[in-house]
C-alpha cells in the first residue's frame, strides 16, 4: 500500500491490485501519522473501517481481532496432503453466476487440445455439476476432489482451487489470475512468462462465443494467447505472427474476428483496432504485442487509452472508452487524431512537469508526445467537481503490480495537467472541436 499527495487531498492505493481510495486532506494526515483531534475521532474510525473493508489497510494495534488470511482453506490443504498421488490433481470451484468463471471456461475451451493431453487430473466443480479434464481420476480420488472443491467454493468463493502435486504440499489458488496460473503450470509452462489479464464485464461478453483456434504469440519473451474466429481471420493471424503456435496452456488475452469487411482486434473487451486488410491487422498486432514487452526504466504503464494528434500532442482517457473511440476512429481521424492500439498507455515523467506518451504510429518507429491533458469520467457525486478526486481516479489507472515510487511519480506528474470530465460522447465532441468539456 502507498499514499500519494495530490494537493487538496491524496490517494491511498494498493500497489498489487487495482484498488484505491480518495483521501481528504484531513484523512491524509492520519496516513502520515498525525493523530486525530478529539472531535475527529469518530471520522478517523470510520475512515479506517472503510479502508480496512477495501483491503487498503491491515488491522492496527487497536484492533483486537485475531489476524487470519480470511480464506478458511488451511484445513482443506491439510486434508489434501493426506492422499498419496501418482500425478498432479487440481480441483477448481466455479459458478455460472461468476464472470471470472465465464472467462476461465472460455480459456479452457480454447485450450481443449492441451487439456486433453494433460498428465494430471482436473475436476471443475460448478453449481453441483462436475467436469473432468486431463487424465480421469479413479473413483475414490474423484469423490475426494469433488468434496474439496465444493468446500473451497463455499469458503473462498469462485474461482478458487486446490493444487496438489506428488511429493509437495497442497496449495490454494484464489481468484482468476492464480487459478489460471495453476492451469499454466500443469500445461508445462511458466506463468511468469505468460500474459494473464483479469477479465472485465465487456471482455466476458467477447470471450463467451466459441473460437476456432488459439494462436500463441511471443511478446518480449512472454506468451500471449490470441483467440481467433473464422478461417480468414485465422490465416491472417498466422500470417501476422509467423505461425505463432507454441505448446502449453495459454489464457486468452487478444481476440481476432471478421464479422464483416474488417478484422476486429480485441484486448479482453476493448476494441483496439478495426483493420481493413491483412497488412493493417499485421501492423496492429505488431504494435499490440510490442506493448507487452518490458517497458524499461522510468516508464509508467497506465490502464488507459491514448489519442495522439498529428501536431504532436496527446490526451489520455479511461480504458472503458477505448471501444467507443476506436469505433468513431474515422471521425476522429478527420480531426487529426489517431487512437493508439497499445494495451497500455506508456508514459514517462517530463523533466519540466507533466507526462510524455511513448507510442508507435502504424508503420513507424516509437515516438514521444507531450501529454496535453486527461479526459476522464465525470464523478457521479453531487456538488462541484473536485480536481483532487479526479486525480485520485486517474492515479488508479496505473498498472499493477507497481511501486510506491512509481505512484508518487505519476501523482506528481498529473498535478501539472489539465483534466476534462465528461462522457465518452463529450470526449469525441471535445476532440473534434464540436463542443467543450467542463474543466
Amino acid at each position: 500500500m502507498t499514499a500519494a499527495d495530490l494537493g487538496e487531498g491524496g490517494v491511498l492505493l494498493d500497489t498489487a491490485r487495482p484498488v484505491a481510495a480518495f483521501v481528504s486532506p484531513t484523512a491524509l494526515g492520519y496516513l502520515f501519522g498525525r493523530p486525530p483531534a478529539v472531535d475527529h475521532r469518530e471520522q478517523y474510525t470510520r475512515c479506517l473501517d472503510d479502508w480496512r473493508a477495501a483491503g487498503l489497510v491491515t488491522n492496527d494495534d487497536t484492533d483486537d481481532r485475531a489476524p487470519t488470511d480470511g480464506r478458511g482453506l488451511e484445513d482443506l490443504r491439510a486434508r489434501a496432503d493426506e492422499v498419496t498421488l501418482q500425478r498432479p490433481v487440481l480441483t477448481v470451484a466455479m459458478a455460472k453466476s461468476c464472470g471470472f468463471c465465464t472467462q476461465l471456461s472460455a480459456d479452457l475451451a480454447a485450450n481443449t487440445a492441451v487439456l486433453r493431453a494433460l498428465d494430471a487430473s482436473v475436476l471443475l466443480v460448478e453449481d453441483g455439476h462436475e467436469t473432468v479434464l486431463g487424465t480421469p481420476p479413479d473413483h475414490r480420488t474423484r469423490a475426494w476432489l469433488g468434496e474439496l472443491g465444493r468446500a473451497a467454493g463455499r469458503r473462498a468463493g469462485t474461482p478458487s482451487a486446490l493444487l496438489r502435486t506428488p511429493g509437495h504440499p497442497a496449495q490454494s489458488r484464489l481468484g482468476f489470475i492464480e487459478v489460471s496460473a495453476a492451469f499454466t503450470e500443469l500445461g508445462g509452462t511458466d506463468p511468469d512468462a505468460t500474459v494473464t489479464e483479469a477479465p472485465t464485464t465487456c471482455s466476458v461478453n467477447v470471450a463467451a462465443k466459441p473460437v476456432d483456434a488459439l494462436v500463441t504469440a511471443r511478446a518480449g519473451g512472454r506468451r500471449v494467447g490470441i483467440a481467433v474466429r473464422g478461417t480468414e481471420a485465422l490465416e491472417a493471424v498466422r500470417d501476422a505472427t509467423g505461425g505463432g503456435d507454441v505448446p502449453g496452456y495459454t489464457p486468452v488475452t487478444l481476440t481476432v474476428e471478421r464479422p464483416g469487411s474488417m478484422f476486429l482486434l480485441f484486448r479482453g473487451g476493448e476494441l483496439l483496432s478495426r483493420a481493413r486488410s491483412v497488412d493493417a491487422l499485421r501492423t496492429a498486432l505488431e504494435i499490440v504485442l510490442a506493448g507487452y514487452e518490458p517497458p524499461g526504466p522510468n516508464v509508467l504503464r497506465l490502464l488507459a487509452g491514448a489519442a495522439v494528434h498529428e501536431d504532436g500532442g496527446a490526451l489520455l482517457f479511461p480504458r472503458n472508452w477505448v471501444t467507443d473511440l476506436v469505433t468513431h476512429g474515422t471521425r476522429l481521424a478527420r480531426g487529426g487524431w489517431r487512437i493508439c492500439p497499445e494495451p497500455f498507455s506508456t508514459v514517462l515523467p517530463d523533466p519540466v512537469g507533466g507526462l510524455v506518451l511513448r507510442s508507435r504510429p502504424p508503420g513507424g518507429t516509437a515516438v514521444e508526445s507531450p501529454v496535453a491533458g486527461v479526459l476522464t469520467q465525470r464523478l457521479e457525486r453531487p456538488g462541484p467537481l473536485s480536481r483532487s478526486r479526479l486525480l485520485a481516479q486517474i492515479t488508479n489507472w496505473i498498472a499493477r503490480p507497481t511501486t510506491a515510487e512509481a505512484v508518487d511519480t505519476l501523482a506528481a506528474s498529473l498535478r501539472a495537467l489539465p483534466v476534462h470530465a465528461g462522457t465518452w460522447g463529450q470526449a469525441i465532441a471535445h476532440l473534434t472541436g464540436t463542443a467543450r468539456q467542463e474543466r
